[in-house]
Order: C-alpha cells, then structure tokens, then sequence
C-alpha cells in the first residue's frame, strides 16, 4: 500500500514539475521579444488581447548621474542607451552605483488604458508616464545617504497621449554590489492587475498553506514527546514562509512599505544559512546515519555568515557572495550524494527527499539566474519550496502513521501481557489477586455512593474425591469446564475469579436478592445436570450468597466464606443466603 502510494506521489511531483516548466514558457511566450530602439518601441501592430503582455526590452535612453524630470528631456540631446535587461557594471563602464534617468517613447492604439509592472528598479524609484507622476518605491538619491531605498514593485495604470506612452524612470542604486535591470511588464490595464493578481493569490496561498503545516507540525511536536525533526521541519516551513512574504510580490513590504531595504535584504540572506542549518539537522533526525561533520560545518557555515549580514554593511556581506555560494555548494553537494545513496539502497524516505531536494534546487537556480540577469522568469523558489514542504510533510505523515500504528501495536500487545497477568491460566478467569481488587473497588463504590453489590462465594464440592479417583488432569477438566459453564451463565456486568484451588468468587453489581437467588439457583442446578464420561460421576457446588453490607474487602469475603462453610455443613449442593438489614436469614435450597 505505501509502494503504491509512494508511486502515486512521485506521478504526482513530476506533473507538478512539468506543469511549473509550462508555466514558466508562457511565462516567456506571453511576453514576446519586442525590442526598442533609440528609445522608441513601436506596439501599433501589435494584438494586446491575442499575443499578451509584452517587456519593454531594448534600447532605453539613459542619462547617467542625472535626475531629470519628463520636461527636461523633451528638448535634450541623446547621451548613450541601455540595453534592457542588462547589468550596470557591463554598460556603465564598471560603475555599479550610482543614479540616472532612465526613457523610453511607446507608440500604441489609442483609447486603450494601459499598464506597467516594473519589479523593483534597483534599489529605488521614481516614474512618470506622459508627465504624470505613477509612484515609485524609496526615495532616489545622489548618495547613500540621501537614498532611501525600498524593494518593492511598481505599478501605473494611464492612456496614450497622440499614441504615444513616454516612459521617465529616475533610479539609483547605492546598496547592491550586482545590480541589474530587468524586463519590465507593459499590456493592458486588465492584464496587468490580472498578472498582481495571480503573483499575490500564489503568494498568498503559498504563505497560507506553510502557516497550516507549520503550525500542525509544531503542534504534533509539543504533544508527541518533543520529536525533534517535527521542530525542526516547522523551522523550515517558517523560514520558506519569511522568504516567501519578501520575493516576488512582497506581501510583507505591502504591509509595511516603509520596511528599510537592508533589513528585507539581511532576512532574505539569513533565510538561506539558517534554511540549509536546520535541514541538515532535519536529515539527521530522518536518517540517524548523517556525518557529524557536515552537521558542524552546517551549523558554522550558518552561524558565522548569519553573525557577518547582522553585523555588517549590505555592501561588505554581498562581496561574501561567492564565498558563501562555494560553502553552500559544498553542503548540497554532500546533501545530494547522501540521499542518491539512500535511493539506490531502496531506501522510501531517501527516495521522497531526494525529489523533495531535487526540486528545490531546480527552483533555486532559477532564482539565482534570474537575480543575475541570466533568465527573465519570475521568482520560483517559494514555488520549489512549497513543493518541498509538500513532499516531507508526507514522508513525516507516513512516518507518523507507521510510529501510530506501532504505538497502538505495543499497546494491543501490553493489553494482552496485562489480561494474561490477572487471568488464571488453567481457567481463564479471573486470578486471586484480581478478584479480589475488583472486590475493594465495589466496597469503595458501597461506602461513597451506597451503590449495592451481592457476593457468591461458589465451592465445587468433593473435589479431592474426583482429584483422587480420576487423577490430577481429569480434575483441571472438571474446573474448565464448569468455569465456562459459570460464564455462559452469568451478565456482561458480573465478575467471576477463581479465588482458590476449586473455590470462585463471583460479584453481582446493581443487583437485588431476588435477582441473584436466581442466578445462584441456576448455576447451582446446571453443575448438578452435567453429564460426564462416567455416569457414576456426579458434580455439585455449594453456594455462599451475601447482600454486601460490609465497609472493607476482609469483612465482606469473612461474611460470604462463613456462609459458604454452612452450606457445605447443611449437606453441600445449596445455596446459604444472607438478606441483609442487619439481620442473618438464612435459606436453604435442597
């Protein structure tokens, strides 16, 4: 069952797959190359419902180290164009900081609203379009200190004026030691929120699924004995959280737009030497046989470079980059070796992490890329790590099942050890012992709630007559046999326990005298009726029958003993009964 299941998922994981590898082509396809010139990019040709949106690639008109409004530029002469996407470092002449104009002329149909997403022009903005203000994030500055720099994206919503959308973005950048600018999204009014739309509902959802995992997991941790990787993997499923709320839409900057850059930096760094500590530690509690050694590399790894980005500068923890991505690379690679192993051996929980970590770093390569300008696809790493919680969210699941149900198997076998332990092993009723707490509990019972019980003490008389003439095993028979008997006889809420070598002790709960004279004269005759081997053998039993009225267990087992010895005094085969009220009467059954 769990192979099958097991099958269904990984079918399941490699659709997921596919089906993200499509979403990121039309990612692409929707986007077509349109490529701007000079500064002008001309859409009047182009089908905004039938090709979708479009990125304003090409050939941007830049004024570098100058801030200069839309009539500023009406008049002014051509310095150089940036060719966008592109790195400042490659088309600046190295420098990597530093602010600037940035323009560019879109001829398009009229009587259209038209949007644009621009996703965070360096480290802030400001934009215009046709001569109006549309927003921005931060504060644009000449210097770091004048800069206030924010990461957030951008969104406007206008019509053309003449056909024409003119486009002046002031930016700058003081903060990023790599800074490049990406595509930027421009189509229709209803596209572009359709498009803020999905990001923010898979955000949202992302987000809102690790909360509920996240919170199960730690709740399953603090009630089941402080399982250690249910901790931890909560840890990880937090940290993708936080991760998630300041990529791709920024659901935490929408809520709090003045959150300082180097503060939603430093998390999204932290978020990675910490994620990578604690999933090694995840490993260990999964897979007992993980290196010490990678663990303490891990955790000085995520130490150390989490001490540097609290500590220091952006600028001063970012040239620590290709450090940090060389130490990473080592920690995965390890990572990766263990678990390919693990999968060879036939190992299930190896096989799930290994896809598990196999997507993660799929999408975390994408992200990588896509920060470096390499590719113009959208963030996917939340996406990857989802999927990722997703999978070992399973695999604790099944090992949680499995530790349930192995749990439940221990106490099913601790049940039967304990019922052994208080049955009699020739009769299977109850021992001495157990009787007799039964007993104590009922006289409890008698003294609190004056909830009245009846007490037989049953002795099967001449045994040692049929022990001597028949033998020893014959005699065990005879007792199995007439236990059973008394079980078939006796209600669900009655107890019966062998109290000596062929005596018995049987309670009667919430039952009248009238009740039990009953009971005792049934059993009484069905010992007499048995019929055995030998037709001379004939069975009887004498009956000691005592309405409780006793406050300690030794009282009440004296009162029903006495009367059991006036029964066998009378002539065995009877029942003595004891009615109660404080006084003794006393009747005889021949």
């Amino acid at each position: 069952m769990e192979k099958r299941l097991f099958k269904i998922l990984m079918i399941l994981m490699l659709l997921g797959i596919v089906c993200i590898t499509f979403y990121l082509n039309m990612w692409n396809t929707e986007k077509p190359t349109m490529i701007a010139k000079n500064g002008r990019m001309n859409l009047l040709d182009w089908d905004f419902k039938k090709d979708g949106i479009v990125h304003l690639d090409g050939q941007w008109e830049i004024y570098f180290n100058q801030l200069l409004k839309p009539q500023d530029i009406k008049n002014r002469e051509v310095e150089r164009y940036f060719y966008i996407p592109g790195k400042l470092k490659e088309q600046l002449d190295g420098n990597t900081t530093g602010y600037m104009t940035l323009h560019l002329r879109v001829v398009v149909p009229e009587d259209v609203v038209y949007g644009i997403r621009i996703d965070s022009m360096l480290t802030s903005s400001k934009v215009w379009v046709n001569g109006v203000e549309q927003g921005g994030h931060g504060k644009v500055g000449k210097n770091i200190k004048d800069e206030k720099a924010i990461y957030l994206p951008v969104y406007g919503y206008f019509t053309p004026e003449d056909g024409v959308v003119d486009i002046v973005i002031q930016t700058s950048n003081y903060r990023d030691i790599s800074p490049n600018i990406r595509s930027m999204d421009f189509g229709l009014k209803n596209q572009i929120m359709d498009e803020y739309m999905m990001n923010i509902s898979m955000d949202n959802v992302i987000i809102g699924g690790l909360l509920m995992i996240e919170l199960t997991y730690l709740a399953i941790y603090f009630l089941r004995g402080k399982e250690k990787s249910f901790l931890y993997f909560s840890i990880l499923c937090f940290l993708i959280q936080l991760r998630c709320c300041i990529l791709n839409e920024r659901v935490l900057v929408q809520l709090y737009p003045h959150m300082p850059y180097e503060l939603l930096s430093k998390t999204a760094a932290i978020t990675y030497y910490l994620w990578i500590w604690t999933y090694v530690l995840f490993l260990k509690e999964q897979f007992k046989d993980v290196s010490d050694k990678i663990i303490y590399f891990s955790m000085v790894f995520g130490s150390v470079f989490t001490v540097i980005c609290l500590m220091t500068e952006n600028m001063i923890y970012d040239q620590l980059g290709i450090l940090t991505q060389v130490l990473l690379l080592c920690i995965i690679i390890y990572i990766l070796i263990f678990l390919i192993k693990k999968s060879i051996k036939g190992d299930q929980k190896g096989k799930l992490s290994l896809v598990a970590f196999f997507v993660l770093i799929i999408t975390a390569m994408n992200d990588i890329f896509v920060n470096n300008g390499v590719l113009n696809n959208i963030y996917i790493f939340q996406i990857g790590m989802f999927v990722f919680a997703f999978l070992e969210s399973y695999m604790l699941a099944v090992n949680f099942s499995m530790g349930f149900n192995r749990i439940k198997e221990l106490s099913i076998e601790n049940q039967e050890i304990y019922e052994k332990s208080i049955r009699d092993s020739l009769t299977n009723l109850y021992n001495h012992k157990y009787i007799k707490q039964v007993l104590s509990n009922k006289i409890e019972d008698y003294k609190e709630n004056k909830e009245g019980f009846i007490v037989l003490m049953v002795d099967l008389d001449h045994f040692k007559s049929i022990n001597d003439k028949y033998g020893h095993p014959f005699g065990d028979k005879v007792l199995v046999r007439i236990s059973n008997l008394f079980m078939k006889m006796l209600r669900a809420t009655d107890t019966i326990g062998r109290y000596g070598g062929e005596e018995f002790l049987i309670i009667l709960p919430n039952t009248n005298m009238v009740e039990a004279r009953k009971i005792a004269e049934r059993i009484r005759k069905s010992v007499e009726n048995l019929i055995w081997d030998d037709s001379l053998l004939k069975t009887s039993i004498s009956i000691g029958l005592y309405e409780n009225e006793a406050t300690t267990k030794e009282e009440c087992i004296k009162k029903v003993d006495d009367l059991l010895y006036r029964a066998k005094k009378n002539g065995r085969n009877r029942v003595e009964e004891y009615m109660g009220n404080s006084s003794r009467k006393i009747k005889n059954y021949a």
